[in-house]
């Protein structure tokens, strides 16, 4: 009470206060009764989500509801036990999760779970753990996860490309380059830029000095954006199924002439 009073911190509700400086979507789902939740959590650990610039909020499940907010998403706590609680005001990683499954489209769900593991922030045997109590459809989007895959963007390619019977090889390292997102046949790669990543000048440098060095080695690249991958999939998918009709993912005759394929 003598902090309030001096103004050292904020009252939020009943039982809360806060420092200043507190995050801003924190405060807005504490007010609300509840915990930030679901995408919003997980974009503070810098997880793959759906783009939504809506705060979500876990309350809890026959709590009251929040008045309605076009800025607010409310998630009612799904019936799920053993998971960590929440702190500070902030879902566990394992409510996160388990809400952000359910709350987004299938891509972008394992988008999500990929991210999760590449970053570390949950295993795969605590994901399924936490996945096991959902409906299995859900829990089965786990058998399409790869840890490896480095963006959403990435995750979103692969799956769409698989959707439709393109094989392909994933963080695939080749020699005087590094490591490329995605290689189709012997010889089309396909990088995904993201919205962040690929933005500044360093970044952008880089990636044409990747592009020509895999030009010089004979490769087909493709770089996708954002937009176009999101956006524009049925064209991505036409001017790949279009590439690999016509041959252009193997090596030729002409290529070993040129001694561009290493046997």
């Amino acid at each position: 009470t003598r902090a309030v009073r001096v103004r050292s911190v904020v009252r939020v509700r009943n039982g809360w206060v806060a420092v200043a400086g507190a995050p801003e979507n924190v405060l807005t789902a504490v007010r609300a009764g509840g915990t930030l939740a679901c995408q919003s959590a997980l974009a503070s650990l810098g997880v793959w989500t759906e783009h939504d610039a809506r705060v979500h909020v876990r309350i809890r499940r026959y709590g009251a509801a929040p008045v309605g907010s076009s800025t607010m998403v409310v998630h009612r706590a799904l019936p799920l036990v053993g998971l960590q609680s929440a702190r500070a005001g902030v879902d566990s990683p394992e409510w996160a999760v388990a809400h952000a499954v359910v709350c987004q489209g299938r891509r972008d769900a394992v988008a999500t779970l990929d991210s999760v593991m590449h970053r570390g922030v949950m295993t795969r045997p605590r994901l399924e753990t936490a996945l096991a109590q959902l409906p299995r459809k859900f829990a089965e989007l786990l058998l399409l996860c790869d840890p490896r895959a480095e963006s959403g963007l990435e995750t979103h390619l692969r799956l769409l490309l698989r959707s439709v019977g393109i094989q392909l090889r994933v963080q695939v390292n080749i020699s005087g380059v590094g490591r490329v997102d995605l290689v189709i046949g012997d010889r089309l790669v396909i990088e995904a830029d993201g919205r962040t990543w690929h933005s500044d000048r360093e970044s952008f440098a880089n990636d044409k000095r990747r592009d020509m060095a895999l030009a010089e080695r004979g490769y087909l690249v493709l770089r996708l954006s954002y937009q176009q991958v999101l956006f524009e999939s049925e064209y991505v998918l036409q001017v790949v199924r279009g590439i690999v009709a016509r041959g252009e993912h193997r090596w030729s005759g002409r290529h070993r002439r040129a001694g561009l394929v290493v046997l």
